[in-house]
């Protein structure tokens, strides 16, 4: 009899471990709240309860990414002098041979130490030879909060659909 009362009290404490653990885990990991809600011809849909940090998170992440831009769009902005900044992300050699008028010249390798020298209030386009430098550096101002980023890729692309470049002795 003394082993059949033990064992009942084993498989108590056993239960109240396994809910307590359960509970914990669920509370430690932050799970998150599915509420079902009526939709009102759609049957119903799942709403997901999220912090007001992570909501901020997810808007500034749909902010802050990198749009590609062409180099048509890029030569219209110039044309029509809209307020861009254009960022030439070569080497300074490379930049002699030839870059869009009014580019700003900081090589991709110096960016990390020169941001400081770009506003983060005006869109700015990237651009280097054939569009690897670019897309790298505008990864890098899209992770220092830059939000209005946009990639032309080369400007191979550029002097092949003619239009002008500035070459510097």
């Amino acid at each position: 009899m003394i082993n059949r009362i033990m064992n009942n009290k084993l498989y108590l404490i056993s239960i109240i471990i396994i809910i307590f653990v359960f509970l914990s885990s669920a509370i430690i990991g932050g799970c998150k709240i599915q509420v079902e809600a009526e939709d009102n011809e759609e049957g119903t849909a799942q709403i997901e309860e999220v912090s007001e940090e992570e909501s901020a998170q997810a808007e500034e992440k749909a902010i802050s990414e990198v749009n590609d831009i062409s180099v048509e769009e890029v030569y219209q902005i110039i044309s029509s002098n809209q307020d861009y900044i254009i960022l030439d992300v070569r080497t300074p050699d490379e930049f002699k041979e030839g870059h869009i008028e009014g580019a700003i010249l900081i090589p991709v390798l110096e960016l990390d130490n020169r941001l400081g020298e770009l506003p983060k209030d005006k869109p700015i386009i990237t651009y280097c030879r054939s569009g690897i430098r670019s897309r790298n550096a505008a990864n890098i101002l899209v992770e220092n909060g830059f939000t209005q980023i946009y990639d032309m890729g080369g400007i191979l692309d550029w002097i092949d659909k003619g239009y002008p470049v500035i070459e510097k002795e």
